[in-house]
C-alpha cells in the first residue's frame, strides 16, 4: 500500500507543478483505476485532473480544488468534500454515497446517474444540480396537497 500512496503522491505533485507552470512543467494528473482509499488530500490542487474509475472511499478532499476534473465512474463513498471547489467537474456514474458536500462549490457539476444516497448536500444546491423547478400552483403537486 505504501507504494500506491507514493505513486499517487508523485502524480499529484506532478499535476500541481503542471498547474503552476501553465502546462510547461510537470504533467497533467492522469489517474485511472487507482486505489486512493482513505487518503488525506485536504487542499490538494487537482483542477482539470483526470481521476476516472478510481476508488477514493473515505478520502478527505476538504478544501481541495477539483474544478474541471473528470471523476467519471469513481467510487467516492464517504468522501469529505467540505468547502471543496468542484465547479464543472464531471461526476457521471460516480458512487457518492454518504459524501459530505457542506460548503462545497458545485456550479455546473454533471452528476448524471451518480449515487447520492445519504450524501450531505444543501437541498437548494441539489435541486439546481438536478435542474429541478419548484412546482407552480397549477401543478399536480398542489392539486394533491390542497384541502
Amino acid at each position: 500500500m505504501a507504494d500506491t500512496n507514493t505513486s499517487v503522491a508523485a502524480l499529484i505533485e506532478a499535476h500541481e507543478a503542471w498547474l503552476r507552470g501553465g502546462g510547461d512543467t510537470g504533467r497533467r494528473g492522469d489517474m485511472l483505476r487507482l486505489n486512493m482509499r482513505d487518503l488525506d488530500l485536504r487542499g490538494a490542487s487537482l483542477a482539470n485532473a483526470n481521476i476516472r474509475e478510481c476508488d477514493l472511499t473515505g478520502s478527505d478532499l476538504s478544501g481541495a480544488d477539483l474544478r474541471g476534473s473528470s471523476l467519471i465512474s469513481s467510487v467516492m463513498v464517504g468522501v469529505n468534500f467540505t468547502n471543496a471547489l468542484l465547479d464543472f467537474t464531471d461526476m457521471t456514474d460516480t458512487d457518492l454515497r454518504g459524501a459530505n458536500f457542506t460548503g462545497a462549490s458545485l456550479n455546473g457539476v454533471d452528476m448524471w446517474r451518480a449515487n447520492l444516497k445519504g450524501a450531505v448536500i444543501d437541498p437548494i444546491t441539489l435541486h439546481t444540480l438536478l435542474d429541478c423547478r419548484e412546482p407552480d400552483e397549477s401543478s399536480a403537486y398542489f392539486a394533491l396537497t390542497k384541502y
